[in-house]
């Protein structure tokens, strides 16, 4: 059997029981997250109901503050998932193999259209993570290469119904076993693929504003010693962006990662962020995250920043004492 009989045969048809194996796997352990999540609650079928609704929408919680990016991105996966499945030729495969399945097939112009647009679109992203400076230094080579695993069947896909590489014999030759190479490779990536939570080092503060909001219990926060830790669980994510919204120094992000060890920690926390705590200068307990308490003596000054909450109030009550009159006449009278 050569390569290329192996790739439109027995590849095709692993590929697609991982995939859908994976995907079925995938779905319930989530569902499991999401009832697990919601134990504590006391009506729990809202509960349920109302987190299967948003987790329909990703990313829907971080529109108000980046809406020309979300919508872009709402573009991108439309695309993404319409086109492959939508599309005329796809559909003849099903027709034809044992199942036998068949749709209504997608206008070619409107294929065409958003093949092209999604293009567009990946170029735009990988030329974002270029020449933004802030995103290039957190971005990873597998930033790059999902936006490239993504593109590449579309890309591919559209040279091999348009003729545009006849004139390349490779191309000729190879572009429809490139094109199925390709839409395997991006299935496989599909179900080891999770988009999860991730802070800008160089921004969060540890203020924990994203724990609070975070309607899953996805992240949590925890402080240990000297440290206040934050963990992730990634199966239990609805990727909303409530960390996205309420992050007050836009150091919350949702990005994409690559993992095959990620799909079988099935109930694991990761911990992805950890910071310092200061302690109070009068009584030593530990009591705000240092990265924030750094940002404040930026704008403020006073003396009781540096006092945990409890001695705040008995070093005001002692101010007070002392700019009393009565406590003036009782010194005069001694």
């Amino acid at each position: 059997m050569d390569f290329v009989t192996f790739v439109e045969g027995p590849l095709l048809k692993i590929v697609f029981f991982i995939f859908f194996t994976g995907v079925f796997i995938r779905i319930v352990l989530f569902i499991f997250s999401i009832i697990k999540s919601g134990i504590h609650q006391e009506n729990k079928i809202s509960y349920f109901l109302k987190i299967f609704a948003r987790s329909l929408a990703p990313f829907h919680m971080a529109v108000p503050k980046r809406p020309i990016y979300s919508l872009l991105r709402y573009i991108f996966h439309i695309c993404l998932f319409v086109v492959p499945i939508w599309l005329g030729g796809h559909i003849s495969f099903w027709e034809g193999s044992r199942f036998g399945w068949s749709w209504t097939a997608l206008p070619y112009e409107w294929a065409d259209r958003m093949t092209l647009l999604l293009l567009a679109l990946a170029v735009f992203f990988l030329i974002r993570h270029l020449a933004i400076k802030d995103i290039r230094i957190r971005s990873s080579f597998a930033d790059y290469l999902i936006i490239v695993i993504a593109a590449l069947p579309f890309a591919t896909g559209y040279f091999l119904t348009h003729g545009t590489l006849d004139e390349f014999s490779f191309f000729s030759d190879n572009i429809w076993t490139i094109h199925i190479l390709s839409g395997e490779i991006m299935l496989i990536t599909s179900v080891f693929l999770f988009c999860r939570t991730r802070m800008n080092e160089r921004k969060c503060t540890g203020c924990a504003s994203c724990v609070l909001t975070c309607p899953t219990g996805t992240l949590e926060s925890e402080d240990i010693e000297n440290l206040r830790i934050f963990n992730y669980t990634h199966y239990q994510c609805i990727c909303c962006g409530s960390c996205i919204n309420s992050c007050p120094e836009d150091a919350a992000e949702l990005r994409h990662e690559i993992s095959l060890r990620r799909f079988y920690q099935f109930f694991a926390k990761q911990e992805i962020r950890s910071v310092e705590l200061q302690s109070c200068e009068r009584c030593g307990s530990l009591f705000v995250p240092e990265p924030l308490m750094e940002k404040i003596n930026k704008t403020f000054t006073d003396e009781y920043l540096g006092f945990c909450p409890d001695c705040r109030k008995i070093n005001m009550g002692e101010y007070i004492k002392k700019i009393s009159p009565w406590h003036h006449k009782s010194r005069q009278h001694i």
